[in-house]
């Protein structure tokens, strides 16, 4: 049985199928992302060195799926359920900002609560 966040991974990438063709299998985050985080850590090592560059990769790339409901959305907002549009924002909510965060730090860009919501509060309290 499906949720909603399974059926938002659906009309997610149905779409794709639809503009990219088989590429789209790149947005399934049960493949591998070995290509993309190279083709990144190639460009990132001069600066950062191969081993940060390779992480930077990964956290810019472990949520291309999150992405893709984003930019789905975006395109086709008629064709997500309610449901669906609250599975995909959950499901990027809890995978994608600490990805960003990490990036962030890496690269030695400081995460800061600029809208003032309490973003980090828990490490303030530490």
């Amino acid at each position: 049985m499906s949720g909603p966040i399974d059926d938002c991974e659906s009309t997610t990438t149905g779409i794709f199928v639809e503009i990219v063709g088989d590429r789209a299998t790149r947005l399934d985050p049960t493949q591998s992302q070995e290509e993309i985080i190279g083709r990144m850590s190639k460009v990132l090592a001069r600066e950062f060195g191969p081993a940060v560059a390779d992480d930077i990769g990964f956290h810019h790339s472990d949520w291309v799926a999150d992405a893709a409901f984003l930019v789905a959305l975006h395109l086709f907002p008629e064709r997500f359920s309610d449901a669906e549009v609250e599975g995909g924002i959950e499901s990027f909510l809890l995978h994608a900002p600490n990805h960003v965060a990490a990036a962030a730090a890496l690269t030695g860009n400081p995460i800061e609560d600029v809208f003032e919501v309490g973003a980090l509060r828990n490490q303030e309290s530490e």
